[in-house]
């Protein structure tokens, strides 16, 4: 599952449109850039994979993935091209350094708050139960 759509990149990326032209018609390469993005989604479901279950799908953590995602997928695409420019390395390198900190701990991803309301017992649900006390106040004399 890729976190962001050709559209979305196309819409980002209004002026670096030809990098996802690799065949050089003057068109970007809608399979190219899905393939890129596909590729993108992949890398960082192996950074979020040790925190999160991948792929990630809870909404709140969409946006933010699917910046990245188009981050990534622009690196690779201007690598390609042999294009890559300051920006575009900056932004990609932000992006590992993102998923490196969540990888570590020291970040996490939004997510959808979890309401009391919505969570019901399920036959699943541990229970504690406890015999009678082992140890008692008579039990040593009157202590």
């Amino acid at each position: 599952m890729a976190y962001g759509s050709v559209d979305d990149w196309l819409t980002l990326e209004k002026s670096q449109a030809h990098i996802g032209d690799l065949d050089g018609d003057g068109v970007a390469d809608a399979s190219e850039i899905a393939n890129a993005l596909e590729a993108a989604s992949n890398e960082m479901d192996g950074w979020l994979a040790g925190r999160y279950r991948v792929p990630v799908t809870d909404p709140a953590a969409q946006p933010v993935l699917k910046v990245h995602a188009l981050n990534i997928a622009t690196y690779h695409l201007a690598r390609t091209s042999s294009v890559v420019t300051e920006e575009i390395k900056d932004r990609y390198d932000a992006s590992i350094a993102y998923l490196k900190a969540i990888s570590k701990g020291d970040a996490q991803l939004p997510q959808t708050p979890v309401s009391d309301d919505t969570m019901t017992p399920t036959v699943g649900d541990v229970q504690m139960v406890a015999s009678g006390r082992v140890f008692a106040r008579d039990e040593f004399g009157g202590w």
